[in-house]
């Protein structure tokens, strides 16, 4: 599993400790086993077990309480989140509208309404939410009052015929839609395998409970995404974005040709990474103002690994004098590096022997310290008012890159202990500064002013 080219924004590119799940929630501890190594692990083909995993990860992490019926698709949060912060940077990328709220809509929302409770939830955005199964419609409504975001999120019962036409109100503006199609023709229910012997299953291996509408339609996802481009051209005059998953790479081309037969002034497309599991995401615009092909790619393609961590090794025989030579000892020093950097972070990993935080750095706050000391430590020697001008100056200039980005750089920061002797500090690159480069600056600092003092 390569968590690693996941967006980089997308919290579980740290996979969730089962065993720490295991312990906190008894519904998911019946379904965690040991191995013989120790290793807490789920049978991924299990629904009730993937079921149980994205109910308490709802719980914990967003602060959410699903109920999910055990007849219908089990959302895996991963992939959603993925494409939730897709649409995030789309937005970010197109400038957005004139009003402050951000209004999105859900094209068949499904059995929790998955999208919209996790947008409002982390960041505010409103929805509308259109669902056509009795039974989705029932529990998406029971999610949203269980969870008070009836004031972000509306759901509407609609036919199965229609995606948009008569779904929405055309009077408002919106900034995007989401869809999540059925994959499968249900002419030809099961996938075509690449040997008659071996068929492919109907359902994803991951979580397969679900009903036939909501993972096949009749003609298959091309012909579902074809119907959704049409009334996108009858309602482009309220809606500034659209999107869509792709559940087979096959289905790119031909959709992306049907988007310029329909007069999309521009398309991006994108790849959702998630364990062994891979879709496809696209978005087009009949705006004339948005350029979603100029759209920059925000983390490297899926060309193998991505580049290794940069690894320092702190030795028990130069951290004597800072106290306890512990993970946690070593991480609470780093992380008053951060602080002292101005840097933002977050814990997404706390167990004894491995502990990791993720930084947001708003500017660079750390290059050429040594230099910057000095300069001021000579500027105040001779009573000038020049350091006070300067510092006038970096802050404009910060002020702007804060104006056009809203952070500078993003990173990790992993302490594992390798030893009796030996704790491994390790600074993964996200995204933004000078990729690697960035990492290997802040790497030095912390070298100059902790570790090899």
């Amino acid at each position: 599993m390569n968590s690693s080219l996941m967006h980089p924004r997308n919290p579980y590119r740290i996979p969730p400790d089962f065993k720490e799940l295991a312990l906190k929630f008894p519904e998911f501890r019946k379904h965690a086993k040991q191995k013989l190594s120790g290793k807490i692990e789920i049978d991924f083909k299990d629904a009730a077990a993937v079921r149980a995993l994205s109910t308490v990860l709802l719980k914990r992490d967003f602060n959410l309480q699903v109920e999910l019926p055990p007849d219908r698709l089990v959302p895996t949060l991963p992939l959603r989140l993925n494409y939730l912060l897709w649409v995030e940077d789309l937005l970010l990328f197109a400038k957005p509208s004139t009003e402050q709220i951000v209004r999105g809509i859900d094209i068949g929302t499904g059995a929790c309404c998955i999208y919209p409770i996790l947008a409002a939830r982390m960041k505010g955005w409103h929805f509308t939410a259109t669902e056509a199964d009795e039974t989705n419609h029932k529990c998406s409504l029971e999610t949203i009052e269980r969870n008070c975001l009836q004031t972000h999120v509306t759901i509407i019962k609609v036919t199965a015929e229609s995606m948009l036409n008569g779904n929405i109100d055309t009077t408002q503006l919106y900034d995007f839609t989401m869809c999540n199609p059925p994959f499968f023709d249900s002419d030809n229910f099961v996938p075509k395998s690449r040997s008659d012997k071996r068929p492919l299953p109907m359902c994803p291996k991951s979580g397969g409970s679900a009903s036939a509408s909501e993972i096949a339609v009749k003609g298959g996802e091309v012909k579902f995404i074809e119907k959704l481009i049409k009334e996108s051209q009858e309602v482009k005059s309220c809606v500034r974005l659209f999107t869509t998953m792709v559940g087979h790479k096959s289905s790119v081309a031909p959709i992306k040709a049907l988007l310029q037969e329909a007069g999309a002034s521009s398309w991006n497309e994108t790849e959702f990474y998630q364990g062994r599991t891979t879709r496809w995401g696209l978005a087009w615009t009949f705006c004339d103002n948005i350029a979603l092909a100029n759209l920059p790619q925000i983390r490297p393609k899926n060309n193998g690994k991505g580049p290794p961590p940069l690894t320092y090794t702190v030795s028990r025989e130069r951290w004597t004098s800072k106290g306890d030579f512990t993970v946690t000892s070593v991480l609470f020093k780093t992380v008053e590096l951060l602080i002292c950097l101005k840097m933002e972070f977050r814990k997404v990993k706390d167990k004894k022997d491995k502990k990791a935080v993720e930084f947001i750095a708003r500017a660079n706050t750390w290059s050429n310290q040594r230099r910057k000391l000095r300069e001021g430590k000579r500027l105040l020697e001779q009573g000038s008012d020049q350091p006070q001008a300067k510092k006038a100056k970096i802050d404009s200039d910060t002020h702007v890159q804060q104006k056009e980005r809203s952070f500078y750089l993003k990173g990790l920061i992993l302490v594992e202990e390798t030893g009796k002797d030996s704790i491994s500090l390790q600074l993964q690159w996200i995204e933004g500064g000078l990729g690697r480069e960035s990492m290997n600056q802040i790497l030095q600092y912390m070298k100059n002013n902790l570790f090899e003092k």
